[in-house]
């Protein structure tokens, strides 16, 4: 309840939540269905069947957003913007207007975030919860779909930057999660680095990051790069791919060029 309070205290509210109910059994359905009328916007709500595997970092939980995306589809007007938003996930008042006023100031930014307290940051790479996509964009991209495979969350910003938008995680629009983002299936991301077809040598670089903080978890990533029986390259592979060769070409051709590979004097 205190994530659709922080959505309805939003300076810039959305119309429509659609809050997907991943077969729990903490009573979560029921005190749903009573939240029907309390707020501004319209809530809808689907309820799953109960299962007990974990669907964080795997496909299954792509095919669970995709049921709650399948009723905005059905929206008439669709609505120009979709926000994706975990479950334990406050926003501050200003976070959805401060993104969409940034989104309308640059026509070409197809996918934003802000930036999540205490994790990582990289510019082009915006966060998972609280993501904002164009739906003109996602409609194009896969009809507001997420894929069913490993790396679905970021394919969403690497499609777009593969079709020649604009994607961006800004750093002064700060939010906090109730509990970190967790790393410990690293086996996980691991195969989403092969789905979204990272070539090899940004693959390791990133496990050897992870490594220096826990090297369990840069070891698993690696390990689930390498191990991808029944893993499928996600459509932006080639693409990913490329991007990353032409990048370490250029890092390499700036060391030459700076005296990089020469001996100390």
């Amino acid at each position: 309840m205190n994530v659709l309070s922080s959505l309805d205290a939003q300076t810039t509210p959305p119309r429509l939540v659609v809050v997907v109910n991943d077969g729990s059994t903490d009573g979560t359905g029921e005190v749903l269905r009573g939240a029907v009328g309390r707020f501004g916007f319209s809530l809808e709500v689907v309820n799953l069947p109960t299962h007990q595997a974990s669907y964080v970092g795997r496909p299954e939980l792509a095919r669970v957003l995709n049921q709650g995306l399948a009723l905005i589809r059905l929206r008439v007007p669709v609505p120009g913007f979709v926000m994706k938003l975990d479950g334990d996930h406050v926003l501050p008042p200003y976070y959805i207007e401060s993104i969409l006023v940034k989104m309308s100031a640059d026509p070409s930014l197809a996918v934003a975030s802000g930036y999540i307290a205490g994790e990582r940051f990289t510019e082009l790479s915006p966060r998972g919860s609280g993501m904002v996509a164009r739906t003109d964009f996602w409609l194009r991209a896969d009809g507001l779909r997420f894929p069913l495979e490993f790396g679905w969350e970021s394919w969403l910003y690497l499609k777009a930057q593969s079709m020649g938008c604009r994607t961006r995680s800004f750093p002064d629009i700060v939010t906090k999660i109730s509990r970190p983002t967790s790393m410990r299936k690293g086996v996980l991301y691991g195969r989403g680095m092969y789905a979204l077809g990272y070539f090899w040598v940004f693959a390791l670089g990133r496990c050897v990051s992870y490594a220096a903080y826990s090297p369990r978890v840069g070891a698993q990533m690696l390990r689930g790069y390498l191990d991808h029986r029944g893993v499928s390259r996600l459509d932006v592979g080639g693409w990913v791919n490329a991007m990353q060769r032409r990048t370490i070409l250029r890092r390499v051709a700036s060391l030459a060029s700076r005296g990089g590979f020469a001996p100390d004097a």
